[in-house]
């Protein structure tokens, strides 16, 4: 806030002012000009509050993804997301592990209405 619009260093500012969360001081991980009076930081940050988390639930098995293609597709619900957050950020990063094996997000994501999914393909000989 309160960065003169014509400043060239808008983004150098950014980087050097920290956010307070719960009293631990944090530097943004990047901060972008988006033009004229904005500037945006991203701060990442893990207090380890499960709360504030994504993660996968409603595992729904989707059959074969075609005749002899010996491959069976996975569809789980992203829960917990933010409010006006990228999702598809979100879905390829937030990881899982199901039928013995660990991904760290999908494989394909998408959103069903304001629902957001993701997809995995898994080979099943059965398929």
């Amino acid at each position: 806030m309160n960065l003169p619009s014509n400043w060239t260093h808008r983004v150098e500012a950014c980087k050097a002012t920290p956010l307070v969360v719960h009293g631990v001081s944090y530097f943004p991980s990047t901060c972008e000009d988006k033009g004229p009076g904005v500037v945006i930081g991203r701060w990442e940050i893990d207090q380890n509050e499960p709360d504030c988390a994504t993660y996968w639930r409603e595992y729904t098995d989707k059959g074969c993804t075609s005749e002899r293609s010996g491959k069976r597709r996975i569809e789980h619900y992203l829960e917990n997301l933010p409010v006006g957050c990228d999702w598809r950020e979100f879905c390829a990063t937030t990881p899982i592990s199901f039928h013995g094996m660990h991904f760290t997000g999908a494989q394909e994501c998408f959103q069903r209405g304001l629902e957001t999914y993701g997809n995995w393909e898994l080979n099943d000989p059965s398929c």
